[in-house]
Parts: C-alpha cells; structure tokens; sequence
C-alpha cells in the first residue's frame, strides 16, 4: 500500500472512529449474504443475543466457525426465483423481525456501454435488487409480514443517479438504483400497512469480496449499521450513509 493511500485510508477510517455499542436483543433475524463481508460482520455482531438466519450462495466455512446454536445457515442462490424453498420453510418456522439485506455482485468485469454482457446484467438485478422483493413476497403470502419491525437494504451511492459524475458500471449502477427504488416504495407501502420501517443503507468504502481495496473493516461496518437500526429516529425511506447523512436519490 503507497504512502497516498495509506493516509487516505487513515483519514478515512477516523470518520468511524468513535465506537458504537448499540445492541439487539431476543429477535428473529433474516441476513442474507451472510457468508462474508458487510453480511458476515453484522452475523458475528448479532449473533450472542439473537435467532440469525444466514442465507448464503456458495461458501458457508465462514458461517461454521461461528459455532453458535443461534445461527441457521441455509444456501440459496437468490439469482434463481423459483429456489427459494428452504428460505420460505424458515419463514415458516420463525416470526422474522428484522430483515438485512446484504446479497450483491459487482458484475462483470467489463461494463462499458461496448462490452454489457446482458445475461449477467439480468442475475445481478435479480441478486441485487429483485431478491429483495421476493423474500418479502414469499413472508406476506405466508401471513409473516406482521411481525416484521424493519427492513434494511445494503446498497451504494454508484445506485445514485444525482451522484453519478463518472459513468461506465452500468450493470451495478442500474441494479443498486433498482434497488434504491425499490427500497423507496416498500417504504411507503409497508409502513402505511404494517408500520414497518425501511432503510436504505450506503456502507461506503468497506473492505469486501467486492471490494478488495475498500478502507473500512467489515466489522466497522456492522457496528454502525446497528447503530442506525436502533436510533430512535424514523428513518423509513431514507437514503443514508454510515454516519447517518442524506443521499440524493
């Protein structure tokens, strides 16, 4: 790491310096992604005091060395709309209170307006924005929606369409903006039906799968992301960052 970066990263990292000991306890928790990164650090987060589902796709060694009897990992490819049976048997057998919404491909490599490889452009809306909206159809079809308090979607400001000065990235750009939408109307549908509170999360520069390069520590992350779901502000369709700050839509 060149001397620029590591005082980029330093500066970067005092944003988040001050620690945040906010706590949830006794709910049914639905995190999917759960196998590294963001999903991952929030699981090690929530797991002492909580019932975890953690739905991942390929690698769950991560989730096995929790070794905790509160957590339930189940492997779902969430790109494909008709295998989400074993989530629907949980959401059977639980009352899910809080949904974190983690899952989330960059896309391919190459996504100049020349190179859109259109068939994974289509799996990463679906992974990253679609997903969403079929976990909570199989919980409403399954008279489960009531008993959820909030809803919290990972997404980023590449899905800000004010934000965009740089172009290029259309895949990940289009399907975090779909998401963003998304995550805007839920707002207003659920909250008017069920009281349920709907957030839009910006993670920032985390150091993920995703973002091998990123500044912030996974589990940094995590303690502020739980910090926003237990501040008694009403964030509901809100587009915020870590430190809890507005972002255009």
């Amino acid at each position: 790491m060149g001397l620029r970066t590591l005082i980029k990263k330093n500066f970067y990292n005092l944003k988040f310096s001050k620690k945040k000991n906010s706590q949830i306890k006794n709910q049914v928790i639905l995190i999917t992604g759960a196998s590294s990164g963001i999903g991952l650090g929030i699981c090690k987060k929530l797991i002492k005091d909580n019932k975890i589902i953690a739905v991942y796709n390929n690698n769950e060694s991560n989730l096995k060395e929790i070794k905790n009897s509160n957590l339930i990992y189940l492997k779902c490819d969430l790109v494909h709309m008709n295998n989400y049976q074993e989530i629907e048997k949980k959401i059977l057998e639980n009352n899910i209170e809080l949904i974190i919404n983690c899952a989330g491909q960059f896309g391919s490599n190459n996504q100049s307006i020349n190179d859109i490889d259109f068939d994974n452009f289509v799996n990463v809306l679906k992974l990253n924005s679609l997903s969403v909206l079929k976990i909570l159809q199989l919980i409403n079809n399954n008279n489960k929606i009531k008993h959820i308090k909030k809803i919290i979607n990972m997404s980023s400001e590449g899905g800000s369409i004010e934000m965009n000065k740089k172009g290029n990235a259309y895949i990940y750009r289009t399907s975090k903006s779909a998401l963003n939408s998304i995550s805007k109307n839920l707002s207003i549908d659920l909250k008017q039906k069920f009281g349920i509170s709907v957030i839009t999360i910006d993670p920032g520069n985390v150091k993920t799968n995703m973002n091998n390069k990123g500044y912030l520590s996974p589990e940094k992350c995590a303690e502020y992301v739980v910090d926003i779901i237990c501040d008694n502000k009403d964030y509901n369709g809100a587009f915020i960052n870590l430190l809890k700050k507005n972002i255009p839509w």
